[in-house]
């Protein structure tokens, strides 16, 4: 949505090379904003030789083609496509850093899976502020990691935040958030994909509500707050005989495909997972009948009120 002189929301855009950054890009430049550049962390410090913040370049002669379908293309391909530049930065409280990203006059800033922390006086920066897309209901799982909780914590609900940044984490006011539902046996990609899609197309909403006046903001109750940090190896630990079978294979599923295995702890035993294919319920009064750890590949795992069939893999 265009202003009556024509001018559309200016936008400056920070992310990564992610599933979650790439379909916040790509619901911005669909929906009418005037992305003005897009920035990324620097892959590699010694490229940048000390420097804060380097443009990069499309590579001469090459020609963009962004995927039709499945392969999630790259931000920078995005934006190359687009004839947007692109910023590699290494340090954002640098003077250099600040100029550079302060020349484009954005109205806004956006920022969606950036792994560095956003300093003051780039928060100050754009006239409307700057906004972040949070793939839970805050406050609830404040932090970097959300969607890990939400499968830890065994919830069928999870959601998106469109909120303004502070400088502590994930804690400014709320300008719009959507619950996206957790279905059954989804892996931790595809629901941060769901995500992702839905946290775009809210936040090209709020842009243009910003833009156009519609301020309204809900500060965040601190008594419903929660924040979770990165996981360390203990929070990749089931104990079988206190969870559900599908509190089970919902965090297996879930998490498996990351580097760390799942350690499952079960009547003294341990074994080590990365994937399940099916769970069953039955009585407590059987929980005695039903097989526990077995030596094969695959193995069925007594929970608290039935059984999950597991993939057994080395540490």
């Amino acid at each position: 949505m265009s202003t009556p002189t024509g001018r559309r929301p200016r936008v400056l855009f920070l992310g990564m090379q992610s599933d979650f950054s790439t379909p916040v890009l790509q619901a911005l430049l669909a929906n009418d904003c005037d992305v003005c550049a897009v920035v990324v962390p620097v892959a590699s410090l010694l490229a940048l030789k000390q420097s804060p913040i380097q443009r990069r370049e499309q590579p001469n002669g090459r020609r963009v083609v962004l995927p039709l379908h499945s392969v999630t293309p790259s931000i920078i391909d995005i934006a190359w496509a687009h004839k947007l530049p692109v910023w590699e930065v290494r340090k954002l409280t640098d003077a250099i850093t600040y100029s550079t990203l302060a020349a484009y006059e954005a109205d806004i800033v956006c920022v969606a899976c950036f792994p560095q922390r956003i300093p003051r006086a780039i928060l100050d920066m754009p006239r409307l502020g700057c906004l972040n897309v949070h793939p839970s209901l805050l406050p609830l799982h404040r932090g970097p990691v959300p969607l890990f909780w939400t499968f830890r914590n065994n919830e069928q609900v999870t959601g998106v935040t469109i909120h303004f940044m502070e400088e502590t984490l994930d804690t400014g006011d709320i300008l719009l958030q959507e619950p996206v539902e957790v279905p059954e046996g989804i892996g931790y990609t595809q629901l941060e994909q769901q995500c992702a899609a839905k946290g775009g197309a809210l936040l090209a909403r709020v842009v243009q509500n910003l833009y156009t006046g519609n301020r309204t903001r809900t500060l965040q109750d601190e008594r419903k707050s929660t924040t979770q940090s990165f996981p360390i190896a203990e929070d990749f630990v089931i104990h079988a005989n206190e969870w559900s079978a599908r509190h089970v294979y919902t965090f297996i599923k879930g998490v498996g495909a990351w580097d760390m295995p799942i350690e499952i702890r079960v009547d003294g035993d341990t074994l080590f997972t990365n994937n399940c294919i099916s769970y069953s319920l039955f009585d407590k009064d059987k929980v005695s009948e039903a097989p526990s750890v077995g030596g094969n590949e695959w193995s069925r795992v007594v929970c608290r009120d039935g059984w999950v069939k597991v993939r057994v893999v080395e540490k």
